[in-house]
């Protein structure tokens, strides 16, 4: 009876009363601004093995930053009265030399001035400080990533300000991921051992000349009565970890670890709520189609073609692609999820390419409808011959299909122009014999305007009248002959 009235006890509390070795796994495969990592959230698969071997254990893969910062806050608390610690990351790194920090998957493209809710592994190392000896960091990531990010950024790990007795490995995540199941949850073995030994590993900091985080005679049986507390204790903790992180991979490593614990059915229930998610197995589905960047670009190229604005096409699937991918979905009656299929891909492209060839039909319509106005214009003005009608032509079409023509004949014009101008300067027309002149002009019936001795526009008009009709050069200007023959004709009269 006092048994059970002790696990009953413990079954009431939300947190374990006895200190417990704790680690943490995080690896992110999908980013949304960035290309996948390679078996980035493969470092999770050792959950199993780090509890076995007593370590209170939260996971969390492809997490947002808001999921990431609750994760290590907990951890960090946890790390508190613990006597080992285990920390493994994996994703997309970026340096700046000298402090490092991990991406979640939901990071934008990071600046010098703004990494945004990136995780600081400076930070993290801080808190495996408190275990010196005991404290491992393990940091999985691709190193053939483009290196530069702007002029102050890298993808990678810097030179990290590692805390005394805090031992860090890292390389691709394909070799750090056997670290923890083949060296620190084994009983007796060494880790530094397994990390020399590892073509593909690179050590830091700490480097004893062997690192044995579990020994070989570490108790694996305990007494009935401790036992069936410590399951207890364990199966609730763990449960508080998986609620907290509310995602597939933490309801699923809960009924791998605690099969028949109370809480198991419940957990198996969100967890399968979660995977039949519609939302979820839309991104699976696409993410399975492993599209480039060029792909991608064809998308936001084909919806922006069919007026969805996706905000900019450039291969990267934010907000705004989402929700013209959505809004897309909607008009074709499909779920709106923003994630797309191969059959909404080939449908869209069908549809962009014919409203492309729309749009280039009418564009051609509009086109020709443009030159046949054009060239109807240019017949009304500058086809006449008249430096009048090519001024007219040039305002309304001063890029038309005429308007060089139209420019190189109102240059000759006015050539011409100015070359009858000189001529007249050249005769040294009096105010008395312009007046003569306008007299007679008024005589002949060509309307000179006011008879004053100034060649105003009147004036002109009258002259080159007077010169057309008496098969002169009609200029509006006055040379010898137009001159000679109007004083013939007003003295022989």
């Amino acid at each position: 009876m006092r048994k059970l009235t002790l696990i009953a006890a413990l079954s009431a509390l939300a947190t374990p009363l006895f200190a417990q070795d704790a680690a943490l796994l995080m690896g992110v495969n999908r980013y949304e601004e960035f290309r996948r990592v390679g078996n980035g959230t493969d470092v999770l698969n050792s959950a199993d093995n780090l509890r076995d071997a007593g370590y209170a254990v939260s996971t969390l893969a492809n997490g947002s930053a808001t999921a990431m910062a609750r994760l290590l806050q907990r951890f960090a608390v946890d790390a508190v009265d613990a006597e080992r610690l285990v920390v493994g990351l994996a994703g997309r790194f970026v340096t700046d030399g000298e402090r490092t920090w991990l991406l979640p998957a939901d990071a934008d493209r990071p600046t010098l001035f703004g990494m945004g809710s990136a995780i600081s592994v400076d930070s993290v190392l801080q808190v495996l400080a408190q275990t010196p000896g005991q404290a491992i960091l393990i940091l999985g990531y691709d190193q053939d990533a483009d290196n530069r990010i702007g002029s102050y950024l890298r993808q990678g790990v810097g030179d990290l300000d590692i805390p005394q007795g805090v031992t860090v490995f890292y390389g691709e995540p394909d070799f750090t991921d056997g670290v923890v199941m083949e060296a620190i949850t084994v009983p007796g073995g060494d880790a530094m051992a397994f990390a020399r030994n590892s073509r593909g590993l690179r050590e830091a900091g700490y480097q004893p000349q062997s690192l044995i985080m579990r020994p070989a005679s570490e108790e694996t049986e305990a007494d009935p009565d401790t036992s069936i507390v410590d399951g207890v204790r364990n199966a609730l903790a763990a449960w508080n970890a998986a609620q907290a992180e509310d995602s597939a991979d933490s309801y699923r490593d809960y009924v791998f670890a605690y099969p028949d614990s109370p809480f198991a059915a419940e957990a198996r229930r969100r967890l399968d709520a979660i995977e039949n998610d519609p939302q979820r197995l839309a991104e699976i589905a696409e993410d399975q189609l492993d599209l480039t960047r060029n792909e991608r670009r064809a998308i936001q190229r084909n919806l922006t073609v069919l007026d969805f604005n996706t905000r900019g096409v450039d291969g990267i699937f934010g907000p705004g692609t989402r929700s013209a991918i959505r809004n897309w979905q909607q008009t074709n009656g499909y779920a709106q999820t923003g994630f797309v299929t191969q059959e909404q891909i080939d449908r869209l492209d069908t549809q962009a390419r014919r409203r492309a060839e729309e749009i280039e039909e009418q564009e051609a319509a509009e086109q020709a409808e443009l030159e046949r106005l054009d060239r109807a214009y240019w017949e009304e003005t500058g086809a006449l011959g008249e430096q009048d009608g090519y001024e007219a032509y040039l305002e309304r079409y001063p890029n038309g299909i005429f308007a060089e023509e139209a420019r190189e004949a109102l240059q000759r014009s006015e050539d011409s122009t100015q070359a009858a101008r000189d001529r007249e300067r050249a005769l040294n027309i009096n105010p008395v014999l312009g007046r003569l002149i306008e007299s007679r002009l008024a005589q002949l019936g060509f309307n000179p305007g006011r008879v004053d001795g100034r060649f105003d526009r009147d004036s002109r008009r009258a002259i080159s009248r007077y010169q057309a009709s008496n098969g002169l050069s009609a200029t509006g200007y006055l040379d010898e002959p137009t001159l000679a023959r109007l004083l013939a004709d007003t003295f022989g009269r």
